[in-house]
């Protein structure tokens, strides 16, 4: 069996034995139970355990022959058909699932990432939900190498726009940032540079009641806090210094 194969079916939810059942009808075309126990070596009431389960899935059928019962495999393309039927039953009750996930996040919340991908995680949740403003503290020369700039280009800022959100950022006068300046009114953007006398790797975003802590690229950890008070008051902080910005 080719390990892409069964990694495959892995992920779909299938475990190795119903693999090896399912991989056997399908060869087979319909066959049945003791057939199917000779192409797979597993015992034959396992055999039934497994049979019926996926019937049940409606990833095999069954039907009654001369010789007993035989189990058969549609198109692989079923396979496909069946995560498309679930998705549609999932974005059924998604409003739902969002209402109770509302009430839970009624709590402070604090997520720690490692790696970039913790850092583009951040950046998503950024995205969700009704128009607002996201602000941002730091170097983009720092940042934004780390999550790549093609990333930034070519799926955030086209995100963002599309849902109109604003984006404020006080960061350091490096190329990046200049270069992102340039484009600031058709970005939906403002920016304001710090002084160059000051120097700090780490960056903070801010946005809705979330506030997010990226470290340097050194450390590559990074710290989302959901708080309505904490991401106020980091809110007010910011403001008071862009303010003071000419």
């Amino acid at each position: 069996m080719k390990l892409e194969i069964k990694k495959a079916l892995s992920e779909y939810g299938l475990s190795d034995e119903e693999t090896s059942v399912y991989l056997a009808v399908l060869s087979l075309g319909s066959a049945t139970v003791r057939e199917i126990a000779q192409a797979t070596k597993i015992k034959r009431t396992t055999i039934y355990l497994i049979a019926d389960k996926l019937v049940a899935r409606g990833i095999m059928g069954e039907f009654k022959a001369k010789y007993g019962k035989h189990y058969i495999v549609s198109s692989p393309r079923q396979l496909i058909n069946r995560l498309d039927t679930i998705k549609s039953s999932i974005e059924e009750i998604l409003p739902q699932l969002r209402a109770i996930e509302k009430k839970e996040d009624s709590e402070p919340e604090v997520k720690f990432f490692k790696g970039k991908e913790g850092y583009i995680a951040i950046l998503e949740d950024s995205l969700k939900g009704s128009p607002h403003e996201i602000l941002y503290l730091g170097s983009q020369e720092d940042f934004t190498p780390l999550i790549s700039e093609k990333y930034v280009t070519t799926k955030y800022i086209p995100a963002r726009l599309k849902q109109h959100i604003k984006f404020r950022q006080l960061v350091f006068p490096d190329a990046i940032s200049k270069k992102q300046a340039a484009s600031d009114v058709a970005e939906l953007r403002q920016t304001k540079f710090l002084p160059n006398n000051y120097a700090f790797s780490s960056n903070m975003t801010i946005y809705k009641d979330t506030v997010a802590y990226f470290s340097s690229k050194r450390e590559l950890v990074s710290v989302m806090i959901n708080s309505k008070d904490i991401a106020e008051m980091e809110r007010q902080k910011f403001n008071i210094l862009w303010d003071s910005i000419r």
